[in-house]
């Protein structure tokens, strides 16, 4: 924070600046007078002196914007882009190596081993498909969601029920509210995930629906919101409140999913759903 005495200096540069061109521009009197003339130079040099001084911290404010704008720099997306693909080729093969090895091995369906190590490919392939599609809408980082899923489903025998609105593409009830891309969609999609994970890890459910709707601006349920997308299951449910208060059950999982929310203006509700399981609903504006 600046002090008292050099905001005093900066203000009486600034009234200085000021008075002269005014002078300049109306008192033609006292243009000729070298003292005028004088007092004109000290002025521009002063205002340079200012300019070079807080020259630094206007470009370290430029760099900022740049760094956390909503669309960064194409040096910035080709670095993520090299990032992704050195995980996927190095990591991921790894991972996939591990997997075949224990496939030749005498291990038991299920095997706990066996299903971290499925669980971490899964996640790493989701990390380098959210780093490789920064600008993708919602529902094309959903599809690609459920391409990544299929296999983990079937192997478990749980049927997903997808219903999704796209008014791009033309999908679903016509609208004129757009979906989300870049940070938003990122966001969101960051939520089905963990909602998608918690009910493969721990709601012993049959099925799973996931329906992306928009509202209609005389829905009594709407509230202002634009976009609706819930994530239901019908597994065994869980206590909400509970898991809240023990953050070591939710391994901060439930928690970041309120704050994912947040971040972006939108809603989230986790209750029981009607007939067993859970419901996690997420609203949001356009």
């Amino acid at each position: 924070m600046e002090s008292l005495r050099s905001l005093g200096l900066r203000s009486a540069a600034n009234m200085l600046q000021v008075s002269v061109i005014l002078c300049w521009c109306f008192i033609t009197s006292i243009r000729d007078n070298n003292w005028f003339f004088f007092i004109s130079i000290l002025a521009a040099l002063i205002g340079l002196m200012m300019a070079l001084r807080y020259m630094p911290r206007i470009y370290r404010v430029i760099k900022a914007k740049m760094r956390f704008s909503v669309h960064p720099s194409r040096e910035v997306q080709e670095e993520r882009k090299r990032i992704a693909s050195d995980l996927h080729d190095t990591l991921g093969s790894q991972l996939v190596q591990a997997l075949t090895l224990m496939d030749g091995q005498a291990l038991t369906e299920g095997s706990p081993i066996k299903e971290v190590l499925e669980r971490s490919l899964l996640d790493l392939r989701l990390i380098v498909d959210s780093m490789d599609a920064q600008d993708d809408s919602l529902t094309m980082r959903l599809a690609r969601l459920r391409h990544r899923l299929d296999p983990v489903l079937q192997r478990k025998g749980l049927a997903l029920h997808w219903q999704l609105c796209d008014p791009e593409l033309g999908i679903g009830r016509h609208t004129s509210r757009t979906l989300p891309k870049g940070r938003v969609a990122h966001q969101i999609l960051a939520v089905v995930q963990t909602s998608l994970s918690n009910t493969l890890e721990h709601a012993h459910a049959s099925d799973i629906w996931v329906t992306l709707e928009p509202y209609e601006s005389d829905d009594p349920e709407c509230f202002g919101w634009d976009w609706c997308l819930s994530v239901e299951d019908n597994g065994k449910g869980f206590d909400l409140r509970a898991v809240l208060s023990d953050v070591s059950q939710s391994g901060h999982g439930v928690i970041n999913m309120f704050k994912r929310m947040r971040e972006i203006g939108g809603d989230l509700h986790i209750h029981p759903r009607q007939g067993g399981g859970t419901q996690v609903m997420m609203r949001w504006r356009v």
